[in-house]
């Protein structure tokens, strides 16, 4: 297993409440980065309409590491700012890990900001250095020129 974190973060002159929209709508993921995201749908969603679990299909290709992910999500929507997306497991002795959050702040311009943490199955010796930064980079971005375009 190997730790892979990345993060990164850019403005938008969208407002907090367009941006948390988008990141929230979780089945459009694959439109506006479908290099990465394949394909995403909410299977559940709590009382007040925000998801609480989605499957998504990723393609990861970065320097050495090329994988599809199947992943099955939590999703812990804080309307204040935040979107955290976790995977599940498969099993209790499965200890891969693939998390995602999201934060928008609204002060003084819209700043989106993306962390990630995953904890992967992969090869002892593929160099994962930047691979997370990257990853986040294109996340960001994807997010920032959709908002932009809507």
């Amino acid at each position: 297993m190997k730790d892979l974190t990345g993060s990164a973060s850019a403005s938008t002159p969208a407002t907090p409440e367009r941006a948390m929209a988008l990141l929230e709508d979780i089945d459009r993921y694959p439109a506006w980065h479908p290099e990465v995201i394949k394909e995403a749908e909410v299977l559940e969603r709590d009382a007040q309409g925000h998801p609480t679990k989605a499957r998504c299909k990723l393609h990861v290709e970065r320097g050495p590491l090329t994988r599809d992910f199947d992943l099955i999500m939590s999703v812990h929507v804080d309307p204040s700012g935040t979107i955290k997306l976790d995977r599940i497991r498969n099993e209790p002795a499965d200890a891969e890990r693939f998390d995602v959050t999201w934060r928008v702040e609204g002060t003084p311009s819209t700043r989106i900001r993306v962390d990630l943490a995953a904890n992967l199955n992969v090869p002892r010796l593929v160099p994962l250095g930047g691979v997370g930064d990257a990853l986040a980079q294109g996340l960001v971005s994807a997010a920032t020129r959709a908002l932009a375009s809507s």
